[in-house]
């Protein structure tokens, strides 16, 4: 299948789960208020945030060692396994630092939830080198749908309590993980005659790690910002419209393992300079329409619990045109083997983030949002940077 059919595809099934994540968060906004919708969007970040730091990169390391031909199947397994098991306890210290006041059953719940996006994490990475990409796209699209179905349960019911979400998305995690595990172990398997250590592993994935810990922890961070000197509604206000910003990168999302694996094959530096141009000028273009019509529709039909949403959605989307271009720029550098420049356009955010929480000790809604976008900016001005570094070494 070519690259574009498989682009296709992987859009259209992971769509599917997209869209069944966005309906959810839109469908709790609009039934329940944004107090509910925030504390779902919440937990779905600490999960993430938690798991994308107990994954210690090994998707990335993986993916890359074992399409490289330097890893088997079967020892990659065995690593996705033991990182799924060294998860739980590394969750469950963090939940009960964090929830404790919330009961042992949501600490205990929290803890299984990352331990199963964790393992859905690192097989689904594995199933894209082994098995043919609509596998890994359901894989992928799955706990989302499996999200949604669950949230319009508990809305039917009226059972909505504080261990409803983690116990949903430890659920959809954990079903799709045990497919994929099924998958995989009934694959044929040749191991190298050389496998790589765990230095290798280390090294590769320490910066996939970094990377993805420090730009979760960003999200979750800015969300206690919001939270702690607005309160929840304005929090509520702040990630609708962060979740709606997704909407457009969630397709390079579903194109970068595709990417990846493509530019592993064949060198694409032109072509991610290309498509890393093309998606900042459509997103930028975005957030000059949104900003225009917040005027007339401030609240994006939410009601006036939401009111100053659609300029805080034109604010952060003019942040999304940067990390797209960096999301871009991420697989290339990736693929190339240079997983730490990613390290270093991440130090770039965390920087200019510390500088607005110290500029602005209290500040509204807004300036929030502007300080989120200028830390895009940063990151992405580190991809270029080494863009315009090696043009200059290779006499381009």
């Amino acid at each position: 299948m070519s690259l574009k059919r498989q682009l296709l595809v992987s859009f259209g099934l992971q769509g599917a789960g997209a869209a069944a994540v966005l309906l959810a968060t839109l469908l709790l906004g609009a039934r329940l208020g944004p107090e509910v919708q925030g504390g779902f969007s919440r937990t779905k970040a600490e999960i993430e945030f938690v798991a994308a730091f107990a994954m210690f990169g090994l998707p990335q390391a993986l993916f890359f060692y074992v399409k490289s031909g330097g890893l088997g199947g079967r020892a990659a397994l065995r690593w996705a396994l033991g990182c799924a098991l060294l998860a739980l306890p590394l969750a469950l210290v963090y939940a009960g630092w964090r929830h404790a006041s919330d009961g042992a059953t949501v600490v205990v719940l929290l803890g299984l939830a990352v331990a199963a996006a964790v393992a859905h994490g690192q097989l689904r990475a594995l199933l894209l080198v082994r098995e043919r990409t609509a596998w890994f796209n359901v894989i992928t699209a799955l706990p989302q749908v499996l999200v949604l179905l669950g949230v319009l349960y508990l809305v039917a019911r009226s059972a909505i309590g504080v261990e409803s979400w983690p116990a949903l998305f430890a659920l959809a995690s954990a079903v799709a993980a045990a497919i994929s595990w099924a998958r995989l172990r009934a694959a044929p398997d040749a191991e190298p005659a050389a496998p790589v250590g765990w230095r290798a592993l280390g090294h590769y994935g320490l910066a996939a790690w970094l990377t993805a810990a420090l730009s979760t922890a960003a999200v979750l961070l800015v969300q206690r910002w919001v939270e702690a000197d607005q309160g929840r509604a304005a929090l509520g206000v702040f990630t609708m419209a962060m979740t709606l910003v997704q909407v457009p990168l969630t397709p390079i999302s579903y194109a970068a393992p595709l990417l990846l694996r493509r530019w592993m094959e064949q060198p694409g530096a032109h072509a991610s300079r290309r498509v890393a141009a093309a998606v900042f000028g459509l997103l930028l273009v975005g957030a000059a329409l949104a900003w225009m019509v917040a005027g007339a529709w401030p609240d994006l039909g939410l009601g006036a619990a939401y009111g100053s949403a659609t300029r805080a959605l034109a604010v952060l989307l003019a942040g999304g045109a940067a990390e797209a271009a960096s999301r871009v720029l991420t697989v290339q550098a990736s693929a190339t083997g240079l997983p730490w420049i990613a390290v270093r356009a991440e130090a770039a955010r965390w920087s200019v983030l510390a500088v607005g929480w110290l500029a602005l000790p209290a500040p509204a809604l807004l300036p929030v949002c502007a300080v989120w976008a200028i830390g895009a900016w940063g990151a992405a001005a580190v991809f270029v940077w080494h863009a315009r570094t090696d043009a200059v070494e290779n006499g381009r």
